[in-house]
């Protein structure tokens, strides 16, 4: 089961960073359960998730300095078959990143974006895939800005170098 506390900073996929404020118990439907009350950071929202839910809504802490180097310093890795993803159609595109966006890994987010900025390269990106390729990158940018507690500018910037290095 996963385990978090108040005060960690999270990552809720699609909807972004955030930080868990309170735990408390409700009943919901006549049943007690609880609840893990998130701000995002960056956003106004506040969300509820019920504990019961953690894993399947895909929630994880925010990676480490450490990890996040490591797997930016990798970031060209993780362009998958781009002329291959070219040739499929655009439906089936959105369905492969939003499965993608919804697991909320670090690794898949770095596959969105290294995708399709290099599909960008070889053709327009539909409206689909310029939200998903802004969303997914403004989402790591808050990741890398929180776990490095630098600004977004910087972390965006940082993003920008490692994306073209």
């Amino acid at each position: 089961m996963f385990e978090f506390n108040i005060g960690d900073k999270v990552v809720y996929p699609n909807q972004g960073v955030g930080v868990i404020d309170l735990i408390e118990e409700k009943e919901f439907k006549g049943k007690k359960e609880k609840y893990y009350k998130i701000h995002l950071i960056n956003n106004t929202m506040k969300l509820s998730l019920p504990l019961s839910r953690v894993k399947s809504a895909n929630m994880r802490h925010i990676s480490d300095s450490k990890t996040l180097d490591s797997k930016l310093n990798n970031i060209k890795y993780y362009v998958k078959e781009v002329d291959k993803l070219a040739k499929t159609n655009y439906k089936e595109r959105n369905e492969i990143y939003s499965t993608k966006v919804k697991s909320g890994t670090l690794e898949d987010l770095l596959e969105i974006i290294s995708n399709l900025t290099e599909l960008k390269t070889i053709h327009d990106l539909n409206s689909m895939e310029k939200t998903i390729l802004r969303n997914t990158k403004r989402i790591l940018i808050d990741e890398i800005a929180q776990s490095k507690k630098i600004s977004l500018d910087e972390a965006g910037y940082l993003l920008d170098i490692f994306m073209n290095s």
